[in-house]
């Protein structure tokens, strides 16, 4: 890689994606609490961030709020993790959906040219594809995480990440149907 090649942006979603956290406790202990929140890491979040984070920029951009994302950060992240940006539901999209009977928090990937990335060089991994409805072609979709420990989503990302080895041309579209590219 070049001085001018810039490493390609990588963002990460928290809630259902790398964690999950409700108010009553699952069978097992949780691995940590906020307030009155049983947080849960994800089987193999850390070896997804570990693969991430070595090859590509990293972002984060959860809908949760400023104190709940900063301590998740905090606290599931390495030191050597230096993020490009820990953003919260302050930099969502709040848009009301009578069909959801709802406030819905987007992600407006096109805010990732205020650091200088264009959508050619930014995906999003993400549990909830209606936060990212508009970018479809930026998202790599996860199924959502309540708690399973069994769950292995994310030992699968890992490997298709790391097969990415550091990937800096067009990222659209390369997360369409992950699964069936390991």
């Amino acid at each position: 890689m070049t001085e001018t090649t810039k490493r390609a942006l990588v963002i990460f979603d928290l809630d259902e994606t790398l964690i999950h956290s409700r108010q009553d406790r699952l069978e097992r202990e949780p691995d940590f609490v906020i307030d009155r929140l049983a947080v849960y890491f994800r089987p193999f979040a850390q070896d997804l961030i570990d693969a991430v984070w070595r090859k590509f920029e990293v972002g984060i951009w959860s809908a949760g709020s400023p104190l709940y994302v900063d301590t998740i950060v905090q606290t599931i992240f390495p030191a050597a993790v230096k993020p490009l940006f820990v953003w919260n539901r302050d930099h969502c999209t709040k848009r009301f959906e009578l069909s959801f009977f709802q406030a819905l928090f987007l992600k407006d990937l096109n805010k990732m040219n205020d650091f200088g990335y264009t959508l050619a060089n930014t995906i999003i991994i993400e549990d909830d594809p209606v936060k990212v409805r508009d970018f479809a072609d930026n998202a790599i979709i996860v199924k959502q995480y309540y708690g399973d420990n069994e769950d292995d989503e994310l030992s699968n990302l890992a490997k298709f990440i790391d097969g990415l080895n550091g990937h800096t041309d067009d990222f659209r579209d390369i997360g369409r149907d992950w699964r069936t590219k390991l």
